[in-house]
Order: structure tokens, then C-alpha cells, then sequence
């Protein structure tokens, strides 16, 4: 099966047919609405978010030339490195990793896979309600791909040179997030 994803319009297509993302999944059964942030707040927000993502990314890959850091970023990649540090991770299994449902139809990119670990990263204000459903989504689809078990989903808020930290155990969130999932195509329909 091919994955493609179009980042400007936010589409995942799976051989050519169009996927809705996890994150699209949660917005479409109304657990995430964004209508009342001011939308150029909202636009600067991703950017910092993406941003952010890339460079911790860079930094797990060793790719990363500190000198062309933007200052803005510095405190959350320390905050990263300090997770990093306090957990004592050296290497990631799954960086930015692309996965979908074939058996669910639908798709996403999760953050880092480590040893057993889904972890998801944040820079928002707080960590969204969402988190541990969002995380269940992407577990769901790379069991499903890989016929793995993934034991742990874990929420990293990246904060100024610090962080927060949120472990999900609940067992039901796969099942709300595929309920969210038949919400969201009812919706489409």
C-alpha cells in the first residue's frame, strides 16, 4: 500500500484514496474546535508547533546545526533534551512516523516510537484533552501495520527549557477514538 501526504492541504491518501488524519478524526467529532481562536493567533501557533517538531526531529536524527537555531526555539529543544535526559533515551525506533488503518481507513503521523512508547509532543498552552485519544489512533493503526503491541502512550508538553508529562492507561480510549472515527464519516456523509 502507498501513503502519500500532502502537507499544504492536509491529506493523507492511501493509493489514492483520500484518508481523514487522526487530528481531522477528533475535529470531526467536535472534540477539538479551534472556530473561536483568533486565526492569525492560531496560524502563528502552528507554525511554532511545526517548527518546534522539526527541530527536535533534527536533533534526534543528528542533523540538527545549533548555530542556525532560531533563539524562539531554544527553550523547547532544552526541554526536550531534558526529557530525553530523564528517561534516558538515546535513540528513537519511529521518528515522524506516517501510519494508517487499512481496516479503519484512516491515517497520521506519530511523533516517536521508543522501546514500547508512543509519545506525542506538544508546545501548545496545555495538553489538549485529546492527547490520550489522539495517541490511541496512532497506536491502533501501527499495531495494525506493524503486529506489534504498543504498552505505553505518553504526552510530552514542551515548555521554556522544561516540561510536562501525561502517561495514558485508560483502555477505553481506543474505542472512543474509533467512535469519534464513525462520528466523523457519519459527519461526511
Amino acid at each position: 500500500m502507498n501513503l502519500t501526504f500532502n502537507a499544504e492541504l492536509h491529506e493523507y491518501r492511501l493509493d489514492n484514496v483520500k484518508l481523514p488524519s487522526v487530528t481531522q478524526v477528533l475535529q470531526g467529532a467536535g472534540l477539538s474546535d479551534f472556530s473561536k481562536v483568533n486565526p492569525e493567533l492560531l496560524e502563528r501557533a502552528k507554525k511554532f508547533g511545526t517548527a518546534t517538531h522539526l527541530t527536535c526531529q533534527l536533533y534526534d536524527e543528528h542533523r540538527l546545526d545549533m548555530k542556525s537555531l532560531d533563539p524562539a526555539l531554544e527553550p523547547r529543544l532544552e526541554a526536550w533534551i531534558l526529557f530525553k535526559r530523564d528517561f534516558g533515551i538515546t535513540d528513537f525506533k519511529e521518528i515522524e512516523k506516517q501510519v494508517y488503518s487499512t481496516k479503519y481507513q484512516y491515517a497520521g503521523c506519530l511523533d516517536r516510537l521508543w522501546e514500547d512508547a508512543l509519545i506525542e509532543i506538544k508546545t501548545s498552552t496545555s495538553i489538549p484533552i485529546t492527547a490520550g485519544l489522539q495517541l490511541a489512533g496512532y497506536q491502533n493503526a501501527y499495531e495494525e501495520m506493524y503486529k506489534v503491541k504498543i504498552k505505553r502512550r505518553l504526552c510530552v508538553q514542551l515548555l521554556d527549557g522544561t516540561y510536562k508529562m501525561e502517561e495514558y492507561k485508560e483502555k477505553s480510549d481506543r474505542t472512543v477514538f474509533l467512535s469519534c472515527l464513525n462520528l466523523h464519516n457519519w459527519g461526511k456523509r
